[in-house]
C-alpha cells in the first residue's frame, strides 16, 4: 500500500529535538516501511507544495499529520484521506471561547468537510471522537487510533538507578505546569524550556535530552509525572509505560489508559481538584513510586500489548481496509 504522510512543516523530519508530531510521523514512516508499505512523507507548510507533490505520487492513502493542513483535503486526488489533530486543547470546555481562532478557522473546517466521504478522522482518543461527531461529521467515518511508542528502541530495567525518582518530561511551558511542582522533592525535569515561571537554574533541572538519550535513560527513573492543563494523548506517557515506569498523570493527560487502581495502581490520575494540593500530589508520587517499582515487568507487558507501535500500525492497516 502507498501512504503519504503529510507533516506539519515546521521542523525536520525526523526532528533533532522535541516536535511530538514530527516523532509520530516519523515513528509511522519507520514501523509502515518495515512491514513492507510504500511510504513517503512530505513535509512543507506550504499547501500548493503538498497538493502538487502528493497528487504526483498518486497515494493509496494520504494521511495529514497536521491540523493547518485540513483545508487541502479537498484537493488531494488520493482514494482515501486521513486526517489527525493533535491539538492539546481540542476537548477543552472553552474550545469555542479562549481557542475561538482554531475552533472557526480548523475545527468547523474539518465539519464542513463531512459530505466528503473520502474524508475520515483518525483521532487519537474517544473524547475526540465523540466530540466531532457532536458537531455532525459521520461517526461511521471517525476511528480511534491512539498514540504509542517505540517498543523497539526504549530499553528496559528491572532495577533503575534513580529508582527514587521521577522524572517530569516535556517541552518546559506554562501548559505542562512543571513550575507548578518544582518544589516537590526527587523530580527530575527534562525538555526544552518555553515559556512559563519555571526556574532553570534549579539542580532538578536537566535541560533537554536527545532522542537516543531519552531511549536509554528513561528506564532509569521509577515513575514519571505530568500534570499538563491540556493534552491530547501524550506520547510520553506511553513511552514512560514502555520503558516500565508508573505515572502520574492529570486528567487531559490519561487518554486512553485502563484506569483501576485495584489493578493497575502504578497509573494514577489527579483529580483537577486537587491540582494545587501539593501534599495530595507527593502522596500520590510515593504512592505511585512504590507500586511501579514492584511491578516493572506488569508495566512493561501491558505497555506493548496496548502501546507500542508495531500493534498500533497493524490496527491501523486493519482499519484502512474498513
Amino acid at each position: 500500500m502507498k501512504i503519504v504522510l503529510i507533516g506539519p512543516g515546521c521542523m525536520p523530519i525526523p526532528s533533532p529535538g522535541w516536535g511530538a508530531v514530527e516523532r509520530i510521523v516519523w515513528d509511522y514512516y519507520q514501523v509502515l516501511s518495515k512491514m513492507g508499505h510504500d511510504i513517503h512523507i512530505i513535509n512543507t507548510p506550504n499547501h500548493h507544495n503538498i497538493i502538487h507533490e502528493c497528487n504526483a505520487l498518486n497515494p493509496d492513502v494520504a494521511h495529514i499529520m497536521y491540523d493547518d493542513h485540513i483545508t487541502i483535503a479537498s484537493s488531494l486526488v488520493a482514494p482515501k484521506i486521513l486526517y489527525t489533530s493533535h491539538f492539546a486543547y481540542l476537548t477543552s470546555p472553552h474550545l469555542g471561547t479562549h481557542y475561538s481562532g482554531y475552533f472557526h478557522n480548523i475545527f468547523m473546517q474539518v465539519i464542513q468537510q463531512k459530505e466528503n466521504t473520502r474524508l475520515w478522522l483518525n483521532v487519537i482518543s474517544n473524547d475526540i471522537a465523540n466530540l466531532y461527531a457532536k458537531y455532525g461529521f459521520p461517526r461511521e467515518r471517525i476511528r480511534v487510533m491512539r498514540n504509542g511508542a517505540r517498543d523497539d528502541l526504549f530499553l528496559f530495567t528491572l532495577n533503575p538507578i534513580y529508582s527514587n525518582k521521577s522524572i517530569y518530561l516535556g517541552k518546559v511551558e506554562h501548559r505542562k505546569m512543571q513550575w507548578k511542582y518544582q518544589s516537590i522533592p526527587n523530580i527530575d525535569f527534562v525538555g526544552n524550556y518555553h515559556d512559563s515561571p519555571f526556574k532553570c537554574n534549579s539542580l532538578a533541572y536537566k535541560g533537554e535530552y536527545t532522542k537516543e538519550r531519552l531511549y536509554e535513560e528513561m528506564t532509569e527513573y521509577g515513575n514519571l509525572v505530568l500534570l499538563s492543563s491540556g493534552e491530547a494523548d501524550p506520547l510520553v506517557v506511553k513511552e514512560a509505560l514502555i520503558a516500565g515506569l508508573g505515572v502520574v498523570v492529570s486528567e487531559c493527560a490519561s487518554a486512553n489508559l485502563d484506569i483501576d487502581p485495584s489493578s493497575r495502581p502504578w497509573i494514577t490520575v489527579i483529580p483537577n481538584s486537587e491540582l494545587d494540593n501539593l501534599e495530595y500530589i507527593k502522596q500520590k508520587i510515593k504512592e505511585n513510586l512504590k507500586s511501579a517499582l514492584e511491578s516493572r515487568d506488569e508495566i512493561r507487558d501491558y505497555a506493548l500489548s496496548k502501546f507500542g507501535w508495531s500493534t498500533i500500525i497493524q490496527e491501523y492497516i486493519n482499519k484502512l481496509s474498513l
